[in-house]
């Protein structure tokens, strides 16, 4: 479990954070791929973030395999968030809670990925300073 049930009566689905993507491209990629991978992006979301994906990485088999090879993140990723979605949603559901996609996404990126995050902002931070 993720620990999002600390002190939460319910999941809230929340407005748009602009706070929490700025300067996180790769934030914003990353909870898209877990929307994804359980079901939960629309085809409009889909095609945008093919298009990034292409745009930034290169044009790949497909924008998640070109997101997975990048990154160095394992060829069983998919199934694996897959399954914890589906143990997340039995335990909220136990719980008499709930946990929207958005939430878990979150979640997952925040907990799982976030040295992914530092170094792409380290990496940029220091382009934008050779660039000077």
């Amino acid at each position: 479990m993720f620990g999002w049930m600390q002190g939460k009566k319910q999941s809230r689905t929340r407005s748009p954070m602009p706070d929490r993507y700025a300067g996180k491209p790769l934030l914003i990629l990353l909870e898209n791929y877990v929307l994804d991978c359980i079901g939960a992006l629309s085809a409009d979301k889909q095609t945008s973030i093919r298009q990034i994906v292409e745009r930034t990485y290169g044009a790949g088999p497909d924008w998640k395999h070109t997101l997975r090879t990048t990154l160095h993140l394992g060829d069983t990723l998919d199934d694996h968030l897959r399954e914890m979605w589906t143990r997340n949603q039995e335990i909220a559901k136990n719980a008499a809670h709930s946990l929207s996609p958005e939430d878990f996404a979150r979640m997952v990126v925040d907990q799982n990925f976030a040295p992914l995050i530092s170094d792409a902002r380290s990496d940029l931070a220091q382009y934008a300073t050779n660039r000077v």
